[in-house]
């Protein structure tokens, strides 16, 4: 059904209508530069923030659309057209670099806003296989993986131990705490390679996605990477 929104308070813009939406949604923020500007969106409202002037706040929430991999939320503002939409595609910060799990577009009257959204740790949760270390494939009969914990832990198989530690994410980037494994022996091709594999880790600053859904973590002091995909 349509609502008549009144204003919510003094520094908030006026709502003409917007769709009541039943479905309760967890908090989605994005955010984006040049200019500055945010946007919130819970079970209740949607806040956009612009980086001058009062914060637009749409209630209750419209209910949503699918367009392809976006979600599409439309309503207006004093009469001018208000949309949010919330596309499934890996957006890079453009000052940071940092990865997020969604592209976040906001139209207001004749303005558009382009950013990212989402929280960056979804896309290193789950188990990956590594494919490359310092740009070469793992030597024959090997598996190396690498697995991240919604907790701050990883762990994963070196190339012949089982290694351990913790990571932490923040908005500048990806480091890894201290790392410890299991002390068994292999021959010395695995032995080379778990070494390298676990020197780059520690090193890592940071993380990307690839164009083909690859992680890719940077060992930016010595500029080596490591490539991994994701296990089915």
């Amino acid at each position: 059904m349509t609502l008549l929104i009144r204003t919510l308070t003094a520094s908030t813009l006026l709502v003409a209508t917007a769709t009541v939406s039943m479905a309760a949604t967890e908090t989605f923020r994005g955010r984006g530069n040049e200019p500055f500007w945010s946007v919130e969106k819970t079970a209740e409202a949607i806040v956009f923030q612009p980086m001058e002037g009062e914060p637009v706040t749409v209630a209750p929430l419209p209910s949503p659309r699918k367009d392809g991999n976006a979600e599409v939320y439309e309503s207006s503002v004093e009469g001018a057209p208000f949309t949010l939409s919330i596309a499934d595609a890996v957006c890079a910060d453009t000052m940071s670099g940092m990865p997020f799990p969604n592209t976040v577009t906001v139209a207001i009257g004749g303005d558009t806003f382009t950013g990212c959204g989402g929280e960056p740790v979804t896309l290193l949760l789950g188990e990956w296989m590594i494919a490359e270390i310092d740009g070469k494939a793992p030597a024959a009969g090997s598996t190396p993986t690498l697995a991240f914990d919604a907790d701050g832990q990883l762990n994963g198989n070196g190339s012949c131990n089982r290694f351990f530690g913790g990571y932490t994410l923040t908005g500048e980037g990806l480091t890894m705490g201290e790392i410890g494994a299991s002390m068994m022996a292999c021959e010395e091709p695995l032995m080379a390679q778990e070494m390298m594999f676990l020197d780059i880790l520690k090193g890592v600053g940071r993380f990307e996605i690839g164009t083909d859904g690859a992680l890719i973590l940077h060992d930016d002091g010595e500029g080596r990477t490591i490539v991994a995909r994701p296990v089915a």
